[in-house]
C-alpha cells in the first residue's frame, strides 16, 4: 500500500510571476479607473452632474430627517 506525501504549505509562485501578476492587476485597475473618470467627465459635460453645494444640501436634509427618527 503506497502513501502519497501531501505538502501542507502553499508554495508561492516565483518572484517574476508575482511581479507580472501585480503589474497586470495594476494596469487593469488603472484602466477601470480611467473609464470611470471618463464616464464622469462625459456626464458632467452633458449637464447630468450635481454641484458640491447640491450634494451637501441633499445629504444634510437626509441627515436631519434621520436624526428626527431616532
Amino acid at each position: 500500500m503506497s502513501k502519497e506525501a501531501v505538502c501542507p504549505m502553499k508554495l508561492e509562485p516565483e518572484p517574476r510571476t508575482r511581479l507580472i501578476q501585480y503589474q497586470h492587476r495594476s494596469q487593469t485597475y488603472e484602466a477601470r479607473l480611467n473609464r470611470k473618470g471618463e464616464a464622469a467627465r462625459i456626464s458632467m459635460n452633458a449637464g447630468l452632474g450635481h454641484s458640491d453645494e447640491e450634494v451637501e444640501a441633499e445629504f444634510a436634509a437626509r441627515r436631519a430627517s434621520t436624526a428626527q427618527l431616532a
